[in-house]
């Protein structure tokens, strides 16, 4: 699956965008899309007191 290709970038763009989250708010995971396993898989862990301050990942076919 590609997601920038193959996922719609929502029912009633650009009012209503679907969005692939790689990194929740709060969080100190990242993850990342691993096209041989087909699934999210975490990538790093940040180590620290620090933590991700917002959502960030992207929207299909943007």
């Amino acid at each position: 699956m590609n997601l920038w290709k193959d996922i719609k970038s929502g029912p009633s763009a650009p009012d209503v965008v679907y969005a692939v989250i790689e990194i929740p708010k709060g969080s100190r995971n990242k993850y990342e899309y691993d096209k041989d396993m087909e699934a999210f898989a975490l990538d790093r862990v940040l180590y620290s007191p620090f933590h991700y301050p917002g959502e960030y990942g992207l929207i299909p076919q943007t």
